[in-house]
């Protein structure tokens, strides 16, 4: 790390340089979801076991931007084991600082790791397949355990009629439905691995992503239950880096009584169709390649293709 680089504590005023250096990744690395400052908030604004004060360093260069950061947290995952993640962007024109920055987060998760009495704890990372990030986390030891894609539909042609199933239907997202859809998207993912209880924090969050807009929300009601969602989502700053309108369809899912039945497919075909009348251009989605409901093929059936793949690493704590 250069001589003119120098770490400090983090502040809130800093999320817009953090965000400039995800997009800046995201764009000069491949494909993958920009950030915006709101989307940064949602998450630093509702921190989950990281004191901002100790677990957040920043580093800064001469002229007081910010060149990197990492970010240290732990969850409790249901499989029993206990994680330890982190989180860290550097540039990497600034010569050892992408090390000296995994290598903070890594210190700083070992002596979080040291004041908890718990019989699986393990170091958390990931990165894009192929990279130096990836060679730089393998190098400390860390094995991948999970795969996930990026994946887009480059066009709207052709996306199949995908009708809801009977006694289902699609209504406008209003305020007062949205404890019932988070508690709907938690109750969908409670089987999927490494499943992390979400609490009131997380709720505080949902509501921050609700306040930027559930217009492109599609969200299916079983009466006054939801059967399933796709909570789609786009922002201006990646539409102006990549030249074209894309949108994000996230956040998918479908209650277990419900699957498959088709829910999943004709929500993600009735965002598409919204899209298209709306003049986007594209849309993608991030997915867990091992999914237990199958969604790859559910993607692809939909015309969406891999356009990166990305790791989970971990490594155990003696």
């Amino acid at each position: 790390m250069g001589d003119d680089v120098t770490l400090r504590r983090w502040s809130r005023d800093d999320l817009a340089g953090m965000v400039a250096l995800i997009n800046a990744r995201v764009a000069t690395k491949g494909e993958g979801e920009f950030a915006t400052v709101a989307s940064m908030a949602e998450q630093y604004d509702h921190l989950r076991n990281c004191d901002p004060d100790t677990d957040i360093v920043v580093a800064v260069d001469a002229s007081g931007d910010i060149v990197g950061y990492s970010r240290v947290f732990w969850l409790d995952v249901d499989d029993g084991h206990r994680g330890y993640y982190v989180a860290f962007e550097a540039r990497d024109d600034v010569g050892g600082l992408t090390e000296a920055m995994f290598d903070w987060g890594l210190e700083r998760a070992t002596q979080v790791a040291a004041t908890h009495d718990h019989p699986d704890r393990r170091l958390d990372a990931w990165a894009n397949e192929g990279t130096p990030r990836a060679r730089l986390v393998e190098a400390r030891g860390f094995e991948p355990y999970a795969w996930s894609a990026f994946m887009v539909r480059p066009h709207f042609d052709d996306i199949p009629p995908a009708p809801l199933p009977d006694g289902l239907e699609v209504r406008p997202v209003e305020p007062d439905h949205w404890r019932r859809i988070w508690e709907a998207d938690i109750t969908a993912f409670r089987d999927h691995r490494f499943y992390v209880e979400q609490t009131e924090t997380d709720w505080e969050r949902f509501i921050d992503e609700a306040k930027q807009g559930t217009e492109l929300w599609q969200v299916a009601w079983d009466g006054d239950d939801v059967a399933g969602q796709v909570r789609t989502r786009f922002n201006d700053e990646e539409i102006a880096r990549l030249g074209r309108r894309r949108a994000w369809t996230e956040d998918i899912s479908t209650r277990r009584d419900w699957r498959g039945r088709g829910v999943a497919s004709a929500l993600i075909a009735g965002s598409l169709r919204q899209l298209a009348e709306m003049g986007f251009d594209e849309a993608a989605l991030g997915v867990d390649l091992d999914n237990p409901t199958g969604a790859l093929g559910v993607y692809e059936r939909l015309g969406y293709r891999s356009v990166l793949r990305q790791a989970q690493y971990h490594r155990r704590i003696t």
